[in-house]
């Protein structure tokens, strides 16, 4: 099997005998950030490393300084934490934390590892932004050893007042998180420290939500401490009391020009729609400091919060400490408000109605080429799953997802995978809404499949001309069907909008580096201005996320009998996967074999 990049093999992947070897997932990351010149000092340097934003907790307003930053930094959002399946060893969801040193991925893990962190490395710098690593954060800064951190702080009152408001203790599972990390810190390597600070006695949520607000802090003070790293604290309560000047100290710090980014919905936007769920909007700017909630449980937060420090002073370096109490400072600043009661935020995203009439599937003649009608579908989707995990081509192998990226329904996944029945199903309702999450193979598996291909950006370029982006700029909260209203059953819907789509060709890359393709358009969660849609934007191959998804298109002669059954793309895949456990070879030129296989170029 081959999984470590070797500069010496002129970008071979390297591997020894079916694992990783002496070499481990650290000398991996090493080897990649050396091919973009942050291995020995010469070339880019530091210029290429991706940028790390590390919150303290979630509703650190991370969301805002991702969209601040949008138009001149490629983003990453919780590519650890989102796209790695549960039982990933490099997960934050893992029960067990990882040791680089110790870890079993597999031939497809090993490929993907390599390929994810390459795509982080690159100019313009990216930014990588995660939010609660817990006992993967040491994992992460280990796996970019060159990345500056930003250190995203919000006081523990704020963050409850986030929680309560949108009911996300119970929406997000917090339950099941808090037994989950509880469970982390009684493994061997954390427990003399953190074992103490979790204690396993089902806490009702405003003391669950203190202790870990407080470890997660502990965890990322920790784990900078005596790295030597470049790091920059941003506070949320002076974004919120003055936004232009924490961008600029940014700009300083990361040597960038930021210009001021607004997701205000344009005048005369297409749709009507009122905002569903605002859960990851960041359209309103706050300008004040107020936490709702109850006195009892604002109280119970910050005593638990700071009771957890106070432990962590017998166990842990005091500069730790100390730097973790200075993150979770600042709940003398909120005012504390009864709840809204009026307010009608919903516990979850309303459920569609399958009344909405979509038009038959049809391609329509929109340039040189003719364009599916309608974006697919989470149904189609989860029908080629199942046929294909009947074929013996199972969607995820040890963590790693080859096709789509399963996430839970409440984090905004719709398409779900029943181990009991061996079958993928959709969340109800969603049957047809575009599917997403969706990798580049996914969709030129699902190309194939259909007898169609994926559009090239030209195409997609020119398609684009003088149409209007429908559903963006968070309009919606979420995609909504792929039936676009006031859109006739002959026209093209959502030509723009909805969700962002993968295209058939990349940018060209030496061989040693993964290749990439491009994605085109605007998402439910992007802007939807011109200069937005056209933007260059590519990803590696198994890359995914929750605003891109399918649209199809064919060549003049192309119909559905030129398809490839599920079991001939099954083996096809499945042949793959096996000759990464052959010879040393690049990383483009394996990547290269697949997309010959699926796509015929």
């Amino acid at each position: 099997m081959t999984v470590s990049l070797d500069p010496a093999s002129e970008g071979g992947v390297v591997h020894e005998g079916g694992s990783v070897g002496a070499a481990g997932p650290a000398a991996l990351a090493a080897q990649v950030a050396a091919l973009y010149g942050n291995g020995d000092g010469q070339g880019l340097s530091a210029g290429a490393a991706p940028v790390l934003a590390l919150g303290i907790f979630e509703r650190v307003g991370s969301n805002w300084l991702s969209d601040s930053l949008r138009s001149i930094m490629p983003q990453h959002n919780e590519p650890f934490r989102q796209q790695l399946g549960r039982a990933h060893p490099l997960s934050p969801r893992n029960r067990v934390p990882a040791d680089l040193e110790e870890t079993g991925l597999g031939v497809l893990g090993w490929h993907h590892l390599a390929c994810a962190l390459s795509d982080l490395y690159g100019r313009p710098r990216h930014l990588v932004k995660e939010t609660n690593l817990f006992f993967a954060t040491d994992t992460v800064l280990e796996l970019l050893p060159h990345s500056p951190v930003l250190v995203l702080t919000r006081a523990p009152l704020g963050i409850a007042s986030s929680f309560a408001r949108g009911r996300l203790w119970e929406r997000w599972r917090y339950g099941e998180r808090y037994a989950q990390v509880a469970a982390s810190a009684r493994s061997p390597r954390w427990r003399d420290e953190f074992a103490p600070l979790l204690p396993q006695d089902d806490p009702e949520e405003p003391v669950a939500l203190g202790r870990l607000l407080a470890v997660n802090a502990l965890l990322l003070a920790r784990a900078l401490a005596g790295r030597g790293r470049t790091c920059t604290v941003v506070s949320y309560e002076q974004h919120v009391s003055d936004p232009a000047a924490v961008l600029a100290s940014l700009a300083r710090h990361l040597e960038i020009t930021p210009r001021p980014s607004s997701l205000a919905r344009p005048a005369g936007a297409p749709d009507a729609m009122v905002s569903t769920d605002t859960t990851f909007a960041t359209t309103a700017h706050k300008t004040e400091l107020v936490a709702e909630l109850d006195c009892r449980t604002a109280e119970l937060v910050s005593a638990h919060t700071a009771e957890t420090v106070e432990r962590a002073e017998q166990v842990l370096d005091t500069q730790v400490t100390a730097t973790a109490a200075e993150w979770l400072a600042g709940d003398d600043m909120y005012e504390v408000r009864e709840p809204v009661t009026h307010r009608r935020t919903p516990t979850r995203t309303p459920r569609p109605t399958l009344t909405q009439s979509v038009p038959k599937l049809a391609y329509r003649p929109a340039t040189r080429v003719s364009w599916r009608n309608l974006l697919v579908t989470n149904a189609e989707m989860a029908d080629l799953l199942n046929m294909l995990h009947a074929a013996d081509a199972p969607n995820t192998r040890l963590g790693t997802n080859l096709l789509v990226c399963p996430m839970p329904h409440e984090r905004g996944g719709r398409l779900h995978f029943d181990a009991a029945r061996r079958t993928w199903r959709v969340s109800p309702g969603y049957e047809l809404h575009p599917a997403y999450w969706v990798t580049w193979v996914g969709a030129a598996v699902m190309a194939s499949w259909s007898g169609a291909r994926l559009p090239t950006r030209a195409e997609a370029l020119e398609a684009a001309v003088g149409a209007r982006a429908h559903n963006c700029d968070y309009a919606v909260g979420d995609v909504s069907s792929v039936a676009e209203p006031g859109c006739g059953p002959g026209q093209v819907h959502h030509l723009v909008g909805n969700v962002q789509i993968w295209c058939g060709d990349g940018p060209d890359r030496p061989v040693a580096e993964p290749v990439q393709r491009y994605l085109f358009g605007a998402a439910w969660n992007t802007p939807g201005t011109g200069e937005a849609i056209g933007a260059v934007r590519s990803r590696y191959l198994l890359g995914s996320s929750r605003g891109v998804g399918v649209r199809l298109v064919r060549d003049p002669g192309t119909t559905t009998a030129s398809g490839l059954g599920a079991w001939e793309l099954a083996h096809r895949l499945n042949r793959w996967i096996d000759t990464l456990d052959g010879p040393a070879r690049p990383l483009g030129e394996l990547d290269r074999d697949l997309i010959t296989a699926l796509a015929g170029s």
